[in-house]
């Protein structure tokens, strides 16, 4: 009897031993899987800026006579990149490479013409259409408030030559106002200078029969003028913005020797531009130009 009643005790022994071990035991269900976020999808859509800019300044390089000129205004850039800095006299661009540091894309810019019709001085000389220049730009901005900025461009049309522009600015923002201003400095090939500073024997003749003071003068290409940008911007609300601006340039080298930059053809050396740009931007959603952007 009592070797039962061991054995019974022994038994009631192991069996809550081996239920104590069985609780310590890690359990062998899987784990709940954590729950996972969907990737959110890129904002697909473009941010369209279109702009009408006045300008009053020469009537044509090295004019002395001002006049006053309207150029209108488009740019593009992806929604959820950042808004690049910029300024009036920029050419028209579109970035296919955009960082915050750099910058990589096509550039327009338009020439005006130039007539005698509305300057007696120049009788004598053919009359000069409009010139549409295209090329590329790059643009570095190492600072949150500094780029450096160098357009390249070939007129198609017109003066049919290369002009160039390199230049950087510095920028301070107060409230919605934006103070900016920097150095520039304009190239242009034979054909421009050519184009714009020359004056032929024909052309001088022509010019001394009509009245003229025109001389004879071969103008060549290189650093056409240097100057200065300065631009004040007001921000009215998220959609709409004012930029008031002005450039100074001085022609430099072979240009400004010409007779065209001095008394004989009623110009000058020192060029000034000053301007008012109105700008609005809104949003486009999908492609603009399906398979293409």
């Amino acid at each position: 009897m009592k070797i039962a009643l061991r054995l019974v005790i022994a038994a009631f022994a192991l069996a809550g031993a081996g239920s104590v071990e069985a609780a310590d035991l890690p359990s062998l269900k899987a784990p709940e899987p954590e729950p996972t976020l969907a990737p959110v999808p890129a904002p697909d859509g473009w941010i369209v800026t279109v702009s009408g800019q006045v300008t009053f300044g020469p009537s044509y390089p090295g004019a002395q006579r001002y006049s006053y000129y309207g150029i209108p205004a488009i740019s593009l850039r992806r929604i959820g990149e950042a808004e690049p800095f910029s300024t009036p006299d920029d050419g028209f661009s579109f970035a296919f490479y955009n960082t915050s540091l750099l910058r990589v894309g096509s550039v327009v810019r338009v020439v005006g013409d130039r007539s005698a019709y509305h300057n007696p001085a120049l009788r004598g000389l053919p009359y000069e259409p409009y010139s549409l220049e295209l090329g590329a730009f790059a643009e570095v901005t190492p600072v949150s408030w500094g780029r450096l900025r160098v357009e390249l461009r070939k007129a198609v049309t017109g003066y049919d030559g290369l002009a160039g522009t390199v230049g950087g600015d510095v920028w301070q923002s107060w409230n919605r106002f934006t103070l900016s201003a920097g150095p520039r400095l304009y190239f242009g090939d034979n054909k421009y200078a050519s184009t714009y500073f020359s004056v032929t024997p024909a052309e001088a003749a022509l010019s001394q029969i009509a009245g003229g003071r025109l001389t004879v003068y071969n103008a060549v290409g290189g650093l056409t003028s240097a100057g200065a940008t300065a631009a004040l911007r007001y921000d009215i609300n998220d959609d709409w913005r004012v930029t008031g601006f002005g450039n100074y340039q001085r022609l430099t080298g072979s240009s400004a020797n010409s007779p065209l930059a001095g008394p004989r053809g009623d110009g000058t050396r020192d060029q000034w531009n000053y301007g008012l740009e109105v700008a609005y931007r809104f949003k486009v959603g999908g492609q603009l130009i399906p398979g293409l952007f």
